[in-house]
């Protein structure tokens, strides 16, 4: 592994900065503020419903700050974990060479998702936040590399040839697709009809 691709394994330092933490409690504590004193608008406004109120916000903002602190240690906890189970990882590298690619719009921030049909005939399979730069940069391309770290975690994908327009922009997976194991996983390559699997869906 090159320092570079050690860099781009490691976690950002700014995900687990003390603004994380301050920033939403500062924001809870307005909020709560907020809703506690609508609460109070049909009892008398005086000294001992204006020091509940603070209180009262001040008790929600701190339970929300420690919730979302230990939360952002477990985390960082799980982050350096995997950190040092990769950082002595060896790094693998695959060429591919596509054909033809369906790709399937993105529902709720999951990212798009492409079946990409290989130049021997089987279909390659790519799904992941990991495809959001690739896809600013022209992804898919008639020819990439894809960059792993122990064949667990995707560390970049490299083009190696001009862009390559979807042949078929098809609709969101569907919930039955999800619940029936129709959507295949990550990188997986099958050989499968990408006429009929292109037939099968709505053309955009």
């Amino acid at each position: 592994m090159t320092e570079d691709e050690r860099a781009l394994m490691q976690p950002p330092s700014w995900m687990f900065g003390w603004w994380t933490g301050l920033v939403p409690a500062a924001c809870a504590f307005v909020l709560a503020f907020l809703a506690v004193s609508l609460a109070a608008l049909s009892f008398p406004f005086d000294p001992v419903v204006r020091a509940a109120i603070v209180a009262a916000a001040l008790a929600a903002a701190g339970t929300y700050h420690v919730v979302r602190r230990r939360a952002r240690r477990r985390m960082k906890a799980d982050a350096d974990a995997a950190w040092r189970g990769t950082e002595a990882g060896f790094v693998t590298s695959t060429i591919y060479t596509v054909t033809d690619a369906v790709a399937v719009e993105e529902c709720e921030g999951e990212g798009r998702h492409y079946y990409l049909r290989l130049d021997d005939g089987r279909t390659l399979f790519l799904s992941g936040q990991y495809l959001s730069d690739p896809i600013d940069q022209g992804f898919p391309w008639q020819s990439f590399e894809v960059v792993e770290v122990n064949r667990h975690w995707v560390l970049k994908v490299v083009p190696l040839g001009p862009s390559l327009a979807p042949s078929l922009t098809r609709p969101p997976f569907t919930d039955l697709e999800f619940e029936s194991d129709a959507v295949p996983d990550d990188r997986t390559i099958e050989q499968r009809d990408f006429e009929a699997l292109k037939a099968s869906t709505g053309r955009r």
